[in-house]
């Protein structure tokens, strides 16, 4: 019978790889002799917990991936209809406004029109656009973005309580926005850090705090040893076979790539397809080394989590999902669907309008009617919500 090593043992064995696809779940501990100790039960509770976020995450990407082409070649054709209607809007709204026949009020109002569809051609990318935009607004585009920065450095001065430094390149919104944003984060990370202090000067750390401490400084310990026991094993100079080196040098990039993401699962599954240990031999490791190897999968499971919920945010902005609706492709199709919808009847209405505005009279109780609009209230979505 094979000898398995112990988990920190730097003595590899002359063996095959095995399957690199093997879940998490496979190194659950099983009863030897006697029933799992309550952190051998926690082991395996968190690798079950490691192997569901995992999958979990494999299909939301799948979701996003399977969708994102549906999604793009249905609303693409839809977009560039809409965005051609603007367009002819902006045009018509232009030879209208050199025509005579309309009041001061009524130019006024066809003007703040034309220019508001404008900027929208204009952020995607119509530079011939501006030239129309600057014709009839009483600020050009240039001076509208040099308002637009400086209300926001103004902003994030009197956030900060200080001026932006003035060697910062601030040409532009977004750099302002950059510039205020990092010294936001800077100034909170420096807040945070005075409180740490403040509180470490007040008290001495409780004995909850000293263990949690100790069982951090342990686990760290811990994931050190078993990436350098991997890293004296798997050693590819100390090789001279070629396809043992070359199977090797795989699994040492493999383990290098795991440790850098502090990825225990990983690394303990290439200690088992290298045989440098089993789950027997993990089992029968001193409670405070298992408890260690918990403490680093519970972190594990932790950042899995944070990036499942970072996942299924960005699919909810990518495909225009609400924020409390389920990442699912039903619910994907039926936002596609409603997208689709509204954008169909947004190119009817900006259709219709175009074909009858040629007509004065409707051209006028068109403009009347988008004044009126424009100072209604905005709906409030939450007003109808009961707690």
């Amino acid at each position: 019978m094979h000898h398995q090593s112990d988990l920190f043992s730097s003595e590899i064995p002359d063996t095959h790889q095995q399957s690199a696809s093997n879940p998490a779940t496979a190194l659950k501990l099983t009863e030897q002799d006697t029933q799992l100790s309550p952190s051998q039960q926690r082991f395996n509770r968190l690798l079950g917990r490691i192997d569901k976020l995992q999958a979990q995450l494999v299909e939301v990407q799948a979701l996003r991936d399977a969708h994102r082409p549906v999604y793009h070649q249905s609303l693409a054709p839809l977009r560039e209809r809409y965005r051609m209607s603007v367009r002819e809007m902006v045009l018509l709204l232009d030879s209208r406004l050199q025509s005579k026949g309309l009041g001061i009020q009524q130019k006024r109002i066809a003007a703040t029109i034309l220019c508001n569809l404008s900027m929208q051609l204009i952020a995607q990318g119509d530079e011939e656009m501006k030239a129309l935009h600057d014709k009839h607004s009483s600020e050009s585009l240039a001076q509208k973005e040099q308002a637009a920065m400086m209300g926001m450095r103004d902003m994030m001065e009197n956030i900060l309580g200080e001026p932006l430094a003035d060697d910062e390149s601030l040409e532009t919104l977004e750099d302002v926005l950059r510039a205020g944003m990092e010294r936001l984060r800077e100034a909170e990370a420096a807040e945070q850090e005075a409180r740490q202090q403040a509180r470490t000067r007040k008290k001495k750390p409780s004995a909850a705090q000293l263990k949690a401490r100790a069982d951090q400084e342990a686990a760290e310990t811990t994931l050190r040893k078993v990436f350098r026991q991997l890293a004296s094993a798997l050693h590819p100079d100390r090789e001279s076979d070629p396809d043992e080196r070359n199977r090797k040098t795989a699994l040492m990039s493999e383990a290098n790539a795991a440790y850098d993401r502090r990825d225990l699962v990983v690394l303990l599954q290439i200690q088992l397809r290298a045989e440098l240990t089993d789950t027997a031999s993990i089992a029968r490791m001193a409670e405070e080394k298992i408890a260690s190897l918990t403490l680093l999968l519970k972190q594990q499971a932790q950042e899995l989590e944070k990036e499942l919920q970072k996942q299924r945010h960005d699919a909810r902005h990518e495909f225009g999902l609400k924020f409390y609706e389920t990442v699912s492709m039903a619910n994907l199709r039926l936002s596609l669907r409603a997208e689709e919808s509204s954008l169909e009847r947004n190119v009817a209405e900006m259709q219709q309008d175009l074909q009858q505005l040629t007509d004065d009279k409707y051209f006028k109780r068109w403009l009347k009617d988008q004044k009126r609009l424009s100072e209604e209230p905005p709906v409030d979505f939450f007003d109808d919500w009961r707690y």
